[in-house]
């Protein structure tokens, strides 16, 4: 009977205090921070949300678009936001209506490539391997190119057999960091054809901007966000798109290869990206509009045989002031995310389709995370030893792939071991190969060089030619090496293409399991495993009673 008496409250609290315990946060738990903007990024924020909520820690991500997280930022409707293009500068966005009215940090976060993922049928099966000038690539886009049997599509694909269909281009609806990255490219790249962009959809053709000008060409359709465009691409024949390499990872889709500056055909893989990046530099001066945005001006152009022409990164936008609801506690947080994001999270991009960032803008990222109000001391050691460790070659606290102990601190480490693409000998290798070469752009090891090597021939005006030593009617046969090859869809029984992966690989990726903001975890695990305690502490006594006593017993105390 006592037994009984004291099982049942003893249970309850047990199992109370088990619970709490589990699901009241301790007293130093960091605050739970939201934020919201690019789709480009969001496969990676995502990831990071997931990795630091095993940690403890509460992100809350919506990749609904960069032009919304800015704007959710600048009215502080969001502790952060993720974007490709910043407010102000020549590469915002002219459409933007609100900007903050407290001072802020942009810091380089997510580096990746924007591919162009397409659904092409040649004699019955899916293209794997088309080639494209970035020429053609910009005609398409432009609406100047409206047939896939189009002669430029043709002359980079010899031997296949491309379909007289029209092309169906699939832009953005909502405005978004993949249209921003990619009509800057436009207008840096191919003035001209983004011009022609602009008179047939009735936009501005000095300006890049995060809502692709679709209207009015008849060829192109819109669809609402990375899943949407993606989407409609698996299921549309005769279809292709720009985003981020991830998505088209994501759902196993093949992508065009790009041909870079070196006459070679790319695809945006983590290694490409990040040789292309060294390129990448930071407007540092306080005093330029473009203060803290990116200059991809040399990234486009990059000699290197195995960069890929279309690369850059998105921005995290912080606040570095106390503002509104953004306390000195959720600075900690966001500051803690920050440094997470720029080191440890940067490890799984590759998988996931992105590219780790490379030392250069991780080290100048880290100077915007100082700036957070709030961030704690643990956060600021880290990167404190960071950079001590960068610039002494002492061990590397931060865990970035990019980073290697002990070695030189101006060298980015995937860039080191970057394979050459297939069709690039050792004299296209030697002004490469280089230590020196792969230093980060205006590093410490000195420029790169500007070119292929002496004897090299580069691609003149696009024509699907590579760098190479083998004669221009090699061109066409260097698709196998020593294997059979379907003349229709390109697709060969083993080996690879000579000069049109970056590595010799299929452009065509395997599809990757995304991490999700939501899911079970261990605390949800452990809540169950307390619930099955509680009910045992509650029903197991009464049992044991039962069995255990008499009837008579039983009776008298009113069992």
């Amino acid at each position: 009977m006592k037994f009984s008496r004291i099982a049942r409250p003893l249970a309850v609290l047990l199992a109370a205090f088990f619970a709490v315990s589990l699901i009241a946060p301790p007293a130093n738990a960091l605050d739970r921070i939201s934020g919201n903007g690019s789709s480009w990024a969001g496969n990676a924020i995502n990831q990071w949300v997931t990795d630091v909520k095993a940690q403890g820690q509460t992100v809350d991500y919506t990749p609904d678009g960069s032009s919304s997280g800015r704007k959710n930022f600048a009215t502080g409707l969001s502790d952060f936001a993720i974007s490709e293009i910043p407010f102000k500068g020549d590469t915002a966005d002219k459409q933007d209506t609100n900007f903050p009215n407290f001072a802020y940090s942009m810091l380089p976060v997510v580096a990746g490539g924007t591919s162009f993922m397409y659904n092409l049928q040649v004699g019955g099966k899916r293209l794997q391997n088309l080639r494209l000038s970035q020429d053609t690539l910009a005609a398409i886009f432009s609406g100047d190119i409206t047939q896939w049997n189009d002669k430029a599509i043709a002359a980079t694909n010899p031997g296949v057999a491309l379909p007289a269909q029209r092309i169906t281009v699939v832009v953005r609806s909502d405005g978004s960091g993949a249209t921003a990255q990619f009509t800057l490219w436009m207008l840096r790249k191919f003035p001209q054809r983004y011009a022609s962009l602009c008179a047939k959809a009735k936009c501005d053709p000095s300006a890049a901007t995060s809502y692709f000008p679709y209207q009015n060409i008849s060829n192109f359709t819109a669809q609402s966000g990375s899943n949407g465009v993606t989407t409609y691409t698996t299921n549309t024949p005769f279809t292709i798109n720009y985003d981020e390499f991830s998505y088209a990872k994501g759902v196993g889709f093949p992508v065009a290869q790009i041909q870079n500056a070196a006459g070679f055909y790319t695809i945006p893989t983590d290694s490409a990206v990040a040789v292309a990046l060294t390129q990448a530099q930071i407007n540092k001066d306080k005093n330029s509009l473009n203060y803290l945005s990116q200059d991809l001006s040399k990234v486009y152009g990059h000699g290197d045989p195995r960069t890929y022409p279309i690369s850059a990164y998105s921005y995290m936008i912080a606040p570095a002031q106390l503002q509104g609801n953004f306390s000195n506690n959720k600075g900690a947080a966001l500051a803690n995310f920050a440094a997470y994001s720029l080191c440890e999270g940067q490890r799984t991009m590759g998988s996931l389709g992105y590219s780790p960032l490379p030392m250069n803008l991780v080290l100048d990222a880290m100077d915007q995370v100082r700036k957070i109000p709030g961030i704690d001391a643990g956060t600021l050691a880290k990167l404190e030893a960071t950079t001590k460790s960068v610039s002494t070659s002492a061990g590397n606290p931060c865990n970035n792939p990019t980073f290697k102990p002990g070695d030189d601190p101006q060298v980015n480490q995937l860039v080191r071991t970057a394979p050459f693409p297939e069709g690039c000998d050792a004299k296209c290798q030697a002004p490469w190969s280089k230590v020196n070469a792969a230093v980060n752009g205006g590093g410490a090891g000195g420029p790169a060089p500007a070119g292929p090597g002496a004897g090299d021939k580069p691609a003149a005006g696009g024509t699907g030619a590579a760098a190479t030593d083998a004669k221009p009617d090699d061109a066409a046969a260097a698709q196998t090496d020593a294997t059979e090859c379907d003349p229709e869809t390109g697709l060969c029984a083993t080996g690879g293409q000579k000069a049109g992966t970056g590595a010799g690989q299929a452009a065509v990726a395997n599809p990757i399991v995304l991490a999700g903001t939501n899911g079970w975890g261990s605390k949800e695990t452990m809540l169950v495993v307390a619930c099955v305690f509680a009910v045992a502490f509650l029903l197991v006594p009464p049992l044991i009673f039962r069995m255990t006593s008499s009837p008579r017993t039983r009776r008298r105390n009113g069992q």
